[in-house]
């Protein structure tokens, strides 16, 4: 009886452990100003790890990913990451950030992913980028 019981609560805590991590990397195309990755699906409440691998060649070609919350703030937070520190602004719209990688290199960022279903934009928030740097986390 010890032996059911200790089974079960063992079962019953690793049925509650939600959806496992999942990792998610993303690379520019080449050294263009643009993501080769330009959407992926995740859970709601999903824990995600992303990883910009920059595997640009130019070193001028700096990269991180940026995920926001609402679509229309896109341009608010590109104009806002000229001025921050490592192009990155404290913005409300921000859900998570991976820091700039330089050209060759890795950054990343694990977060969890928002409880409500829908389209989320990422941008890469180095000068001029956002502009044409976007993809979309779908959440399920």
């Amino acid at each position: 009886m010890k032996y059911l019981l200790i089974f079960l609560m063992t079962f019953t805590l690793v049925g509650c452990s939600g959806p496992k991590q999942v990792t998610i990397t993303i690379q520019p195309d080449g050294n263009k100003m643009a993501f080769l990755t330009t959407e992926f699906t995740v859970k709601a409440n999903q824990e995600v790890k992303i990883v910009m691998d920059n595997t640009a060649t130019i070193e001028v070609m700096k990269h991180n990913v940026v995920i926001l919350n609402d679509e229309s703030k896109i341009n608010e937070v590109g104009q806002q990451a000229l001025s921050s520190p490592g192009y990155l602004p404290n913005h409300s719209a921000i859900i998570a950030a991976t820091p700039m990688a330089g050209a060759g290199e890795k950054t990343e960022v694990t977060f969890k992913a928002p409880s409500n279903p829908g389209e989320y934009v990422y941008i890469c928030t180095f000068p001029g980028h956002y502009m044409m740097m976007k993809g979309k986390m779908l959440v399920n």
